[in-house]
């Protein structure tokens, strides 16, 4: 009821004056919608029902794929190179899942270069592409895009998901350069600190060591650098994309936005300006909503994880393990992350109230060694 009553209030708000009706069909206009539910063929169900239309109030699980369009359309996107003229590509994707209570969001990425099933994929003009075996991840969004627009890029993708864990996908959201650039300057940057410098002309990365406030611009940075750091692998890279995905969520918890409503509307109309979605997730309402039901989340509920792999010469393959990780995300359990949004590796009692107390005697020492302050705390 409570819930009910602030989302009354906050529709009122919105709709009660002209100006904050202007502001809604502003921020609306912005978002690119796709309704791909006729792209998607059979899919895996719920108790043996179809999907339900995506409704953050009906105490259900939603899952949500998030992918990072590497597209040169656009000033902005064209500032960080070229690729195949006419092309497109995915390098990141992260599966978020929503728990039913709305007191969990688990994160897992796949990464690009795993060998997967990719299905058939249904094009813009009806047709079907031929099932392939052994392809690497991210050519499932290539297809699409190649085969019509972002709808058919997302929804090979999510059938290409569907297909390797099981789990229903409700919805996706696409960020290319330009949004992910928009979303981090609309929250006024994002504090981050780094162990060591990190220097990437690909990346266009030139940020130093130390704690610091990363802009647009240098938020993208660190999330693409890869060649020259550690093994150059995009496995590498991942980690400091969830690392950077953990400190966006502190700094979006942070700001009171839903009780600043001019504050809310700035954040939204910049945040949205190229943001492309399903039909559902794409809808103001539906988005508020959303956000509101997650306003009290710990950020410890918010974890990362890595899909289980093995490596298969330069590429990787799902490993068994990957299994009980879509099991635990298709029965809405928890699962064990590599990193929770409070920037720390999630632990466990280490004693789970069993072991008995050690009684032996600290080593004589010869007193503290001499330590570096560290750069980050």
């Amino acid at each position: 009821m409570a819930r009910r009553a602030a989302l009354g209030a906050l529709s009122l708000v919105l709709f009660g004056t002209s100006t904050f009706a202007i502001a809604y069909n502003d921020i609306q206009s912005n978002i690119d919608r796709h309704d791909i539910g006729d792209l998607l063929g059979d899919r895996p169900t719920t108790d043996g029902e179809p999907p339900a239309p995506l409704d953050p109030a009906a105490g259900e699980p939603i899952n949500i794929v998030v992918l990072g369009s590497d597209t040169r359309a656009g000033d902005v996107n064209a500032a960080y190179g070229m690729t195949p003229e006419g092309g497109q590509r995915s390098d990141t994707t992260m599966l978020a899942h929503i728990s039913a209570d709305r007191q969990r969001v688990e994160v897992v990425s796949i990464p690009r270069d795993s060998l997967v099933t990719i299905p058939a994929c249904r094009m813009a003009d009806g047709t079907w592409t031929e099932p392939r075996e052994d392809a690497m991840f991210n050519t499932a969004f290539s297809t699409g895009a190649d085969g019509g627009d972002l709808g058919t890029a997302a929804a090979c993708t999510i059938r290409t998901i569907e297909e390797l864990s099981g789990v229903l996908v409700d919805d996706f959201v696409i960020v290319d350069f330009a949004g992910f650039i928009n979303v981090v300057d609309a929250l006024g940057g994002v504090p981050m600190c780094l162990e060591e410098p990190m220097q990437d002309d690909r990346a266009h990365a030139d940020l130093p060591a130390g704690p610091q406030v990363l802009d647009g611009r240098g938020a993208l940075a660190f999330a693409r650098a890869r060649y020259s750091l550690g093994d150059g692998s995009d496995i590498s890279r991942i980690g400091r994309q969830q690392e950077l995905v953990a400190a966006i969520a502190r700094e979006a918890l942070s700001k009171n936005l839903l009780t600043d409503m001019p504050k809310l509307y700035r954040f939204l109309d910049a945040a949205t300006a190229t943001l492309t979605t399903g039909s559902e997730l794409g809808s103001i309402p539906t988005l508020s909503g959303l956000a509101y039901s997650l306003r009290g989340i710990d950020l410890e509920s918010i974890v990362f994880e890595t899909m289980p792999f093995e490596w298969a010469g330069d590429r990787v393959r799902p490993a068994a393990e990957a299994e009980e990780l879509w099991e635990a995300l298709r029965a809405d359990q928890p699962i064990d992350g590599a990193l929770d949004a409070s920037g720390e590796e999630p632990t466990e009692d280490p004693t789970d109230g069993t072991e008995e107390p050690t009684t032996e005697e600290p080593p004589v020492t010869a007193g503290p060694e001499p330590t570096e302050t560290p750069l980050c705390p």
